[in-house]
């Protein structure tokens, strides 16, 4: 997983992708465009992580633009980034309307989908292009496709709620259901719009294309404190595995209960603050096998650029929280260098409608694959696409090589392993380059199914499967670590 330094600077000079290869012109003095940003970054992590990954986007290409390697304008958010208190689409409303008028030509960010609606109204009379690194909700996309003219200065960097209901039918398919032998699954999802949606798609997806029941269904309200009583209701259910949905909720209490209860059923599925490195540590290491869908992580070479940002983010914030970037730390660090490559495009021209077209031309390898958005006639306009030559969620297992989860020490010993889909099974050699892992993590599932098989000809005492679990988990770090 380590790369050397040199290596790691070296690795560095990819940051702006093919424009560093390319002619450029106009060297002229130009003013900085503005770039706005708004998120819940006074309280939750997925906030912070954003705003650190458009600044560690800027100072590389601001450092290219003085190198003579990128072309002018280079790019500011110098007093130009905004919290939208996270539910608040009045606030989040209020705060773009505040950007544009101090000069923001592009905004980048937005989480919850309660707040990024409240943006799009004025998105549509302000007209400003919004380029959203967090939220998932489809309904801002079906705006694009049925009223372009009004909408078309929205794009997404990461999946709609639609799409990323498809990942985890195929996810639920080629993991859950095959390779570990999963035949039903419960549901617990936040209440939220989030979790709403998600719970309705999967309830529609899971038995059509992943040939796997549903159990048991909830949705709870996105404050709850205690789970005990769901995860009772999930044991009486015989589900073999939990999918959650926490956007919000935090889940804390919900993965220390799991654990402290050896509940006996694996959970796959989608906890946003359970992407942070310090959740190991917030758990008390009870998340220990917990798989969380997840845009990169940095134990994984989904691209080159994925380890580079990786490290430089760990080198500049690697002492406060979030101490690992998180997906909207990816997420917004390549919408700044998509930006920048549609400025290049247009000339420096900050014109909303011709910047909408350049955006619309993109074809960018960034930290979490190849983005290219879907054009106006397709499904879901100005969506990044979805597919294996393209972007795809990575569904990332929490584990540990130390004996036990709750006496390892949080500031090395977690490791966040993708386990899904399989090409991304890889840990990187000394050298950054990727290794494949996926023979050693298929046999470390056949054992799990294995095991379960034999804990179900015992009568299925409490916790055999929780020891399974456990067993699969603490082998896949060991087929990481080599």
């Amino acid at each position: 997983m380590r790369m050397n330094r040199r290596l790691f600077l070296k690795a560095l000079s990819v940051g702006a992708g093919a424009l560093t290869l390319r002619s450029v012109w106009g060297w002229g003095q130009q003013p900085p465009v503005k770039v706005g940003l708004i998120g819940p970054i006074d309280l939750l992590d997925v906030g912070r992580a954003m705003v650190r990954g458009a600044q560690l986007a800027l100072e590389e290409i601001n450092k290219l633009v003085d190198e003579k390697k990128l072309p002018p304008p280079k790019l500011t958010m110098e007093g130009l980034i905004r919290d939208d208190q996270v539910l608040r689409g009045d606030v989040a409303r209020a705060a773009f309307e505040e950007l544009v008028e101090k000069g923001a030509q592009v905004i980048v960010g937005g989480f919850l989908d309660e707040a990024v609606m409240g943006i799009m109204p004025s998105l549509a009379r302000l007209k400003r292009p919004f380029l959203n690194t967090g939220t998932s909700g489809k309904q801002f996309s079906e705006l694009v496709k049925s009223d372009y003219e009004r909408y078309k200065y929205y794009f997404r960097l990461m999946f709609n709620t639609e799409v990323l209901g498809q990942d985890a039918a195929i996810m639920a398919k080629g993991l859950m259901r095959e390779e570990l032998g999963v035949e039903k699954v419960a549901l617990v999802m936040e209440d939220s719009n989030f979790g709403r949606d998600f719970l309705k798609i999967l309830q529609a997806r899971l038995p059509s294309e992943a040939g796997i029941q549903i159990a048991t269904a909830i949705n709870f309200p996105v404050g709850n404190p205690d789970f005990a009583a769901i995860l009772q209701q999930v044991s009486d259910s015989g589900a073999d595995a939990i999918i959650p949905a926490f956007a919000f909720n935090p889940g804390i209490p919900f993965v220390g209960q799991t654990y402290e209860l050896r509940v006996d059923a694996p959970v796959i599925g989608i906890i946003t603050e359970g992407q942070a490195f310090e959740y190991w540590k917030s758990t008390g290491g009870r998340v220990m096998g917990h798989a969380y869908a997840d845009a990169a992580t940095g134990e994984t070479p989904i691209t080159p650029k994925t380890l580079p940002f990786f490290l430089a983010y760990t080198e500049r914030y690697g002492e406060s929280p979030p101490s690992r970037p998180l997906y909207t730390a990816f997420t917004t660090y390549d919408a700044l260098f998509i930006l920048k490559e549609a400025l290049d495009r247009a000339k420096g021209s900050t014109d909303a409608d011709r910047l909408v077209e350049e955006l619309e031309k993109t074809d960018y390898i960034g930290t979490v694959g190849r983005v290219q958005f879907q054009g106006k006639n397709d499904p879901f306009p100005h969506d990044p696409k979805y597919g294996p030559e393209y972007v795809v969620a990575k569904w990332v297992l929490w584990t540990t090589l130390a004996r036990d989860p709750l006496k390892a020490n949080p500031q090395k010993d977690p490791l966040r392993v993708v386990i899904w889909p399989k090409q991304y099974r890889l840990r990187s050699d000394g050298e950054g380059r990727p290794i494949s892992i996926d023979a050693c993590i298929s046999k470390a599932a056949a054992e799990y199914r294995a095991a379960v098989d034999e804990w179900k000809k015992k009568g299925k005492p409490k916790g055999g499967r929780f020891e399974a679990w456990q067993a699969f988990t603490r082998s896949v770090a060991k087929c990481f670590a080599g």
